[in-house]
C-alpha cells in the first residue's frame, strides 16, 4: 500500500511542476486556499516570530509583512516543488554569482567545507541551483512519515551528491575529511547539548555549535552562502567565515549576527515557519 501512495504522490509533485507559476503567484488562487488552510498552525508560527523580533516596528508593517511572507510561502512551495522534478529546464533560471572565486578556492585546496546558510522559503530551489555549478552535500531532518521521507530525499538528491540524517556527525566528518562541501544551517533551535544560547534580532535563541567543532576536528573551512531571489532569477553570495569560530559563543553569536544582516535585507524570503525560539521563549507559540 506505501508503494501505491508514494507512486501517487510522486505523481501529483510531478504534475504541480507542470502547472504554470502564475497560478502560484496569487493569494486569490483556490489551490492557495485550498493549501493555506492545511497550514494555519505554520501562520501562528510565522505571526509569533515576526512579533517576537520586530517588536519595534509599527503593528499594520508587522502585519504588511506577515502577509507577503504568507503569500510567497505559495509561490515557493511551486519553486521547491519544480526544483525536486525538473530535469534540464532547470537552467532555464538565471543566477549571479559573487564572490565565487571563495568558493572556488576552497573546492580546489582539497580541503572540507562547511558551506553555512540560513533557511529560506525558496531553500530547496536554492539547493538544486547551487548544485548546478558545485558539488555538494546535504543533511536534513528526517520526516516521520516514510512515504514523505523518500519522496524528499528523491527531490533532494536532484542536487545533493549525497544526503545523510543531521544527527549522523560522523558521516558529516567523514565527507569533510574526505574534502568535500556539505551545506549546513547553524539557524534552527536543535535542542541539544551542542548548543549555547545567543540572540536574535536581540531575542535570546539557542545556537548550535557543531560548526565550531567541525572546523577544530577536520580543519574544514567555513563559508557562508547567502542568496536572494531578485526581480528575474537568484544571486549567490560567498563569504569566507573561518574566523569566527574561535570559541562557541563567538562562533553562534556571530552566525547569528551575519544571518541577521542578510535576513534584514529581505526579511519576507526567511523561513521564519520554524519555532526558533521554542527553548528560551516557548510562550510566543501559545
Amino acid at each position: 500500500m506505501n508503494n501505491i501512495i508514494l507512486i501517487a504522490l510522486i505523481s501529483f509533485t510531478k504534475l504541480l511542476s507542470l502547472l504554470p507559476k502564475s497560478i502560484f503567484t496569487s493569494n486569490n488562487s483556490p489551490l492557495w486556499r485550498l493549501i493555506g488552510k492545511s497550514m494555519k498552525k505554520r501562520k501562528k508560527i510565522i505571526s509569533a516570530n515576526i512579533n517576537h523580533c520586530f517588536s519595534d516596528k509599527d503593528k499594520k508593517w508587522r502585519e504588511n509583512l506577515i502577509e507577503k511572507i504568507w503569500q510567497d510561502t505559495f509561490l515557493a512551495l511551486y519553486e521547491n516543488n519544480y526544483a525536486w522534478n525538473a530535469g534540464n529546464q532547470i537552467k532555464s533560471y538565471k543566477c549571479e554569482f559573487k564572490n565565487e572565486q571563495i568558493m572556488i578556492n576552497a573546492q580546489n585546496s582539497k580541503k572540507g567545507v562547511l558551506l553555512l546558510f540560513r533557511h529560506s522559503i525558496f531553500l530547496e530551489l536554492s539547493a538544486r541551483l547551487i548544485s548546478e555549478k558545485f558539488a555538494i552535500y546535504g543533511m536534513e531532518r528526517p520526516n516521520n512519515s516514510e512515504v514523505l521521507q523518500k519522496i524528499m530525499k528523491r527531490g533532494r538528491l536532484k542536487a545533493m551528491k549525497g544526503l545523510t540524517s543531521n544527527s549522523n556527525v560522523s558521516q558529516l566528518i567523514k565527507w569533510l575529511n574526505e574534502g568535500k562541501t556539505v551545506l549546513y544551517a547553524p539557524d534552527q533551535d536543535y535542542k541539544n547539548k551542542r548548543s549555547v544560547v545567543s540572540r536574535f534580532f536581540k531575542q535570546k535563541c539557542l545556537t548550535t555549535t557543531v560548526p565550531y567543532t567541525l572546523k577544530n576536528i577536520t580543519k574544514c573551512k567555513l563559508i557562508y552562502l547567502d542568496f536572494y531571489k531578485t526581480s528575474n532569477g537568484y544571486e549567490f553570495i560567498f563569504e569566507d567565515v573561518s574566523d569566527i569560530a574561535d570559541s562557541k559563543q563567538n562562533f553562534a553569536d556571530e552566525i547569528n549576527s551575519i544571518i541577521e544582516r542578510s535576513v534584514t535585507k529581505a526579511p519576507e524570503h526567511y523561513f521564519w515557519h520554524h519555532r526558533r525560539f521554542k527553548s528560551q521563549s516557548p510562550e510566543i507559540y501559545d
